[in-house]
């Protein structure tokens, strides 16, 4: 990892283009024509019965090390084709290839950290709801921002189907809130910050439901443990509000069926990578 320092513009820049060099000459890339989004649009891969081989494994772990680090706009794709890591074929190693395009034309893309008066810690949730189709089950993504770059992120498929959009944000809001609320202690002991961390969403629906237990009927059927994220709103330890789904960055860690490019750069650009 690089670190650069700009004095005059009070930035910090955190690239990894050297390891993006040596993960494309390792794997035959260096010349490849780069894309504009990490996967295909409308991506849809199934399981396959006999492991072809092919170093996917290898691929996949050299790209977690930078979805991890300093890439948030991979990390959807990363965690996407990991969960083919025994299962997998050309089609999959083809997909994989394309994540390695994409890093070709962004090589020199990094956190960019900027120095800000009144710097906040705010969050945003967002799921992709069963849009899987080997199980049906829904992807949680949400993103932590401190000073206006991402300082936590995380896509992964969440535990159980969620009957509706509703119910897999609202469980998505629960993991965005724990990891917010762990933030919030860190900025506690190291900054003696004491602000009431916001949540954003694009479903009315899951911030309605964090704050009012009255749907009963509806909601009986939700694991306890996602519940705890209405006595955090109750204690004003977090706050949600709504975010349109034009303006969700968190888009960019949920999306199964690929970004257009528009949205992926809009993405992008919010979380802070440059």
């Amino acid at each position: 990892m690089k670190i650069k320092r700009d004095v005059s513009k009070n930035e910090i820049l955190l690239t990894q283009e050297t390891y993006c060099q040596k993960v494309l000459e390792r794997f035959e890339m260096v010349d490849c024509h780069p894309s504009a989004t990490s996967l295909e649009p409308e991506t849809k891969l199934a399981k396959s019965d006999q492991c072809d081989y092919l170093p996917y494994q290898s691929l996949i772990g050299s790209l977690n090390y930078l979805a991890v680090a300093t890439r948030p706009d991979i990390a959807h794709a990363v965690s996407f084709l990991s969960q083919f890591n025994t299962c997998f074929n050309h089609t999959h190693y083809n997909a994989a290839k394309r994540v390695l395009r994409y890093l070709k034309g962004t090589v020199s893309l990094g956190l960019c950290f900027k120095k800000v008066a009144h710097p906040r810690l705010v969050c945003y949730s967002d799921s992709d709801w069963a849009n899987c189709p080997v199980d049906r089950r829904s992807y949680t993504g949400f993103v932590t921002l401190y000073a206006g770059t991402a300082i936590s992120w995380e896509s992964r498929k969440q535990r159980t189907v969620a009957l509706s959009s509703t119910v897999a944000e609202y469980m998505a809001l629960s993991d965005c809130t724990k990891e917010a609320l762990y933030m919030s202690r860190l900025l506690k002991e190291l900054c003696d910050e004491t602000s009431v961390t916001e949540i954003f969403c694009d479903n009315r629906g899951a911030i309605e439901l964090s704050i009012n237990p009255v749907y009963r009927k509806r909601t009986k059927h939700i694991h306890t443990r996602y519940h705890f994220i209405r006595e955090c709103a109750v204690d004003k330890r977090v706050k949600f509000s709504y975010c349109c789904t034009a303006e969700m960055p968190a888009d960019v860690l949920t999306n199964c069926k690929s970004l257009p490019k528009i949205k992926h750069e809009f993405c992008t650009k919010f979380l802070g990578v440059k």
